[in-house]
Order: structure tokens, then sequence, then C-alpha cells
């Protein structure tokens, strides 16, 4: 049975802004955070269960152990930024091995969230325009590099949150999550491995609609792998999105068994990442009968 999660990386390629079914936090007035205590231990302690984090209790704990320094402390911008990739890693790598739908929309909606205090504290002046009403489009440029991150993983959250409340929340704002990643991508195309570029390899194999630009999509993939040759993911996107789309038996092969191939600790800060992308590439290899 394929895993419906895997395949939902694809359309979160897709992403959204706010969009139907939820109303963006930015848009509401609220008073400045207030520091009310020292998060120095919280933050030890949600350090110390992240480092085991291939263990979902041990990412629990370290989300609930953020989340107090967050109330602790809600001046602190790397806190909701540490959520909110922790939000996204307990869908990718733990809910969506269960097959909980249910459970990664929460996760990714909470991760989202996440991802507007991040904005909020980092780009301050983004959000107030967008709380003034101005269309995303036009705020967009205002964020700095020192907000790419927080950009970066809401729209990211946000994607897969959509794919997950269905086709019509996917589709309906796809032209802001656009102009975010386009933002990103001139801030810094190196972030996060290739993340922009990784974006847009995705993308393009569903835009323009229905058949996207497919050369454009693998030139994407090929300059995020020119980024850093180590970062699994990467080529789990490559063979799922774009090798399958193009009936690319050969290369979808050629890369899901680079992916099994790679050491654990090709990059040893993201041991637990790398083995969830080799357990997706295992998978992969063995849906290719059925995709080819």
């Amino acid at each position: 049975m394929r895993i419906r999660g895997i395949s939902l990386v694809m359309a979160a390629g897709l992403a959204l802004g706010a969009c139907g079914g939820r109303q963006s936090t930015l848009v509401e007035a609220a008073p400045a955070p207030v520091k009310v205590g020292d998060a120095t231990l919280k933050l030890q302690e949600a350090s110390d269960h992240w480092a085991k984090r291939e263990d979902k209790n041990a990412v629990l704990a370290a989300i609930s152990a953020w989340e107090q320094a967050e109330a602790l402390d809600p001046t602190d911008a790397q806190i909701p930024l540490k959520l909110t990739y922790a939000y996204y890693f307990l869908a990718n790598a733990h809910l969506v091995w269960e097959e909980d739908e249910d459970g990664m929309k929460a996760a990714y909606d909470k991760g989202v969230t996440a991802g507007e205090k991040a904005i909020k504290l980092l780009s301050p002046a983004f959000a107030e325009q967008i709380r003034n009403g101005k269309p995303w489009e036009v705020a967009i440029p205002s964020v700095d590099k020192a907000g790419l991150p927080a950009l970066y993983w809401y729209a990211t959250n946000l994607g897969r949150w959509a794919t997950l409340d269905g086709i019509t929340t996917l589709l309906s704002n796809k032209d802001r999550v656009f102009a975010i990643m386009e933002h990103c991508l001139k801030l810094d195309e190196t972030y996060f491995h290739g993340a922009p570029h990784r974006y847009f390899g995705v993308a393009y194999t569903k835009i323009p609609f229905p058949n996207g630009d497919l050369p454009r999509s693998r030139k994407a993939f090929e300059r995020a792998i020119e980024i850093d040759r180590n970062y699994a993911d990467t080529r789990v996107l490559f063979a799922e999105s774009y090798a399958s789309k193009a009936g690319d038996k050969e290369l979808y092969l050629k890369l899901v068994n680079e992916v099994i191939a790679m050491p654990d600790d090709i990059l040893p800060e993201l041991v637990p990442e790398t083995r969830n992308a080799k357990r997706k590439a295992a998978k992969m290899l063995e849906d290719a009968a059925d995709l080819f």
C-alpha cells in the first residue's frame, strides 16, 4: 500500500497562504509579547529530547518543553522557529507512517501558527502590513534574510495542511506561496540544503496546470542537488514528483537507490531525517512496479 503522506509531499509544493478553512493569526491585533520568566531550563530540556527525535515520544516531549519555554519567553523568535520545524517533523517522520491524517493535519496547523509567531518577531514590518490589509504578494519583499526561516517553514507547514484539507483549499491561493518561495530563492537559494529550488522542482511538475513544466522542474532539482548532494530528501522528491511524472524509470530507480545507499550520518546533524528519507526511498522502490 502506498503511503499517502509520501505522495503528499508532491502536492505540498503548491502550498497556500491564508486560505479556506483557516484564518491567519497575522491579521489579528495583539499586545507586544512580554517575557515573564527564564526559559533556559526548558530550552535545555527540549534540546535533550530533540536529540532523540527518532522516537515519536521524544518529539512530543521536545514540543511540550518548547511550548513551556515559549510561555515563559514569548519574545524569543528561536522558540517558535524550533516549534514550526518540530511540528513538521512530527507529521513527516512519524504520523505519516501511522497514516494518521487527522494527526498530521493538526500538527501542520500548529506548525503554521508557530511560523506566524516567528514571522511577527523576526519581520514585524511585514506582519504589520498584513495586519493592515496589504496583500501578501505586495508585503513579502519587506522580509529580509533574518525572516527567511520563519517565512519558509510557515509556507511549508501551510502547504501540507492545505493538501490534507482538500483541493479547493490547496488551489485557492497558490500564487501567494509561489511569491513566498520566489522571495526565499532571492534571499538565499542555499537555505536548508537548497530548499527553495526543491520547492520549485515540485511546483513545476504541477504548474502551469495541468501538465507542468518538466524541464524547469528537473533543472530546479538538479540545482538543489548541486547545492547539497548529501541531503537525501531532494532525491526522494526528485524521484517521486519529477521522475514518476516524466515516466523516467531509470532516473527514478537511480535516485531512490542513491538514497538507500547513503550513510545514515552523511549529514551528522540530520541523522533522523536521513533515515526517514531512506525509509521513504525503500517504500518507493517497492512501489516502482506499480508506477512504470
